[in-house]
């Protein structure tokens, strides 16, 4: 019995011990920023950024909060970062960081969707090298909390606009930074175009249609939606014209001829 009750103390020591340490454990939250507004005909939502204590580390915050009144509590986490998308850090376009921001932020992106004052919040993670970095795009149904329409890992963005004059505004992404090598060829990294959902708080989904159209409208050509180091855009072909994407090897070949040739003619 002795022995019983001895093992028992000797558990429940260590149950307790587990406790304290977990509790200590847990993680310290500092604030990087937090601001009200009246959301798809929600008011009073606030928005609360966090980072975890000790913080030093890439990018600015790692977790967002959003408190709908009569909602739980949203919470979303990041495994990297999200940055201020006014620094060189955030990929993120001119032609956004001249749209007005709907809310006081600089780390958080508001903008209508539609013409009947449909808001999305737009996150952007840290930009590294050839990775556009993460994006984040979060709406507020006409019911029930926050959700995240959209996200991806290595998306960056070039705009929002109206492309099939449908009245709601679609999401103009690329996935990829395009790369740069010898005679002027580039990696091909077209851009993706995502259809926001019929309703607010729906998933967006990628427009292959759109994208088509949209690259074949700004960008070198059309060869799919995927970024690819086997396929090369020749920007200034031999004999002139318009940029041409063919494979990358090809694309080498014919480069490196046509600078032979032209060295040649300079000799004589």
């Amino acid at each position: 019995m002795a022995s019983m009750l001895g093992t028992t103390c000797i558990l429940q020591a260590v149950l307790l011990v587990t406790i304290a340490g977990t509790a200590a454990a847990q993680t310290t939250w500092s604030r990087v920023g937090s601001f009200r507004f009246d959301w798809n005909g929600r008011s009073k939502v606030k928005v609360i950024l966090e980072h975890p204590e000790p913080w030093n580390h890439f990018g600015d915050f790692t977790r967002i909060r959003i408190l709908v009144p009569g909602e739980k509590p949203f919470v979303l986490n990041t495994d990297s970062a999200w940055e201020n998308f006014r620094e060189d850090a955030a990929n993120i376009s001119p032609q956004m960081l001249k749209r007005k921001n709907l809310v006081p932020s600089n780390y958080v992106l508001a903008a209508d969707a539609s013409s009947d004052a449909r808001t999305v919040l737009i996150l952007f993670g840290y930009a590294v090298a050839s990775s556009p970095g993460s994006l984040d795009v979060i709406e507020l149904p006409l019911t029930g909390g926050p959700r995240v329409v959209l996200h991806r890992n290595e998306l960056g963005l070039r705009t929002l606009t109206d492309l099939d004059s449908d009245g709601l505004a679609e999401l103009v992404t690329f996935p990829c930074v395009s790369q740069t090598w010898g005679n002027d060829l580039l990696t091909y990294d077209p851009y993706n175009i995502y259809k926001l959902g019929i309703g607010p708080g729906e998933k967006a989904q990628i427009s292959i249609p759109l994208s088509q159209s949209y690259n074949l409208a700004h960008y070198y050509g059309w060869a799919g939606i995927n970024c690819s180091e086997k396929l090369a855009v020749v920007q200034h072909p031999p004999g002139g014209g318009k940029p041409k994407i063919m494979p990358a090897e090809r694309a080498e070949a014919l480069m490196t001829h046509h600078s032979s040739d032209s060295n040649q003619k300079l000799k004589h």
